[in-house]
């Protein structure tokens, strides 16, 4: 076992000690969507429920949050925990309405932000997001990195650093064993590269010097046509369902949805584990290739936050280090 892995999986205890009731929780906008670093933080944040023995009352995806609906299983003592990631901040809008809305409807209940990072583009849409946090007395945020970290003081009293709720996964998934990584020969290469709206001039320098032969790839070059069709099936499927506030239907959304979650992640861990080498503009790329024992080399995407995650977290590991041109 690696211990700077086994240490940065253990850190998420912290999130355990600000839950009061761990048989009143509730589990807010699990990833619905196809963007794999999503679904391994959903799958460590799941693992990290069974570890605890955390029994969690409710869960909804955006595209099923019914801010009413959430109203009928809120308790006195109930603990509200919001998905970790990288969508805290103006690019992701609606996602942080979402928050906002349960920061405003529930004002005296314990709310946590699992860790994210955060990045606003507007320092006015930054301070309108930070008043109303800053109401709530009892609204915990975990920050991934410094700058989060820094960001968040504006929002809350009880800001503290955590790593990835991906790191939960370390010990459940493969992982290449050490004398596997010092036997590589062939040194064949993944080039694994942002094409969405954090990609930046960094993936374009990187390609540019690649010759033609070398693999370059993305999330979205590992998922299928049927990935798609299925993902659009259960968004539309959990629209509906809260549209009519079918309950029932939202919950066999959850438990099919993340068991198809579960199946994506392992036809990423095969894909990645034919290399012997990754080079990623993706933090998920990162902290999965570091999951599994691969080494790997991480350069920044267009705001910063690989080279903040990098120095906070993983630059202790031995087969992981920062891209250099």
């Amino acid at each position: 076992m690696n211990s700077v892995l086994t240490s940065l999986k253990h850190q998420l205890h912290k999130i355990v000690d600000l839950i009061p009731d761990k048989n009143d929780v509730l589990y807010f906008d699990y990833p619905l969507h196809l963007n794999v670093g999503d679904l391994l933080i959903y799958a460590g944040t799941e693992q990290f429920f069974r570890d605890y023995q955390i029994h969690v009352r409710l869960r909804r995806c955006f595209q099923a949050f019914d801010i009413d609906e959430v109203k009928k299983y809120v308790n006195p003592n109930t603990t509200i925990l919001c998905h970790g990631g990288g969508n805290f901040g103006d690019l992701y809008p609606a996602l942080q309405q979402m928050r906002e809305a349960l920061v405003q409807t529930f004002p005296h209940n314990r709310i946590i932000v699992l860790p994210q990072t955060a990045f606003f583009s507007n320092d006015g849409a930054m301070k309108k997001a930070a008043a109303i946090f800053a109401q709530h007395k009892h609204c915990y945020l975990f920050a991934r990195d410094l700058p989060t970290f820094n960001l968040m003081q504006n929002f809350s009293q009880h800001v503290q650093l955590c790593p990835d709720m991906a790191h939960q996964l370390y010990g459940v998934l493969p992982v290449r064993e050490e004398m596997q990584r010092s036997a590589v020969k062939n040194n064949k290469v993944l080039y694994f590269l942002r094409k969405d709206i954090e990609a930046s001039h960094i993936e374009k320098n990187i390609q540019a010097q690649l010759h033609s032969d070398e693999i370059v790839k993305d999330w979205e070059d590992i998922l299928t046509t049927k990935d798609i069709k299925i993902e659009k099936y259960y968004s539309k499927l959990a629209k509906l369902a809260n549209k009519l506030h079918f309950t029932w239907l939202k919950n066999k959304i959850n438990e099919q949805w993340y068991q198809y979650a579960n199946a994506v992640i392992t036809r990423c861990y095969t894909e990645f584990l034919r290399y012997d080498v990754v080079v990623t503009s993706r933090l998920h790329g990162h902290i999965f290739s570091c999951l599994l024992g691969i080494p790997n080399q991480v350069c920044d995407n267009s705001y910063g936050k690989n080279s903040g995650y990098y120095n906070q977290w993983t630059k202790e590991i031995d087969y992981s280090e920062r891209y250099e041109n």
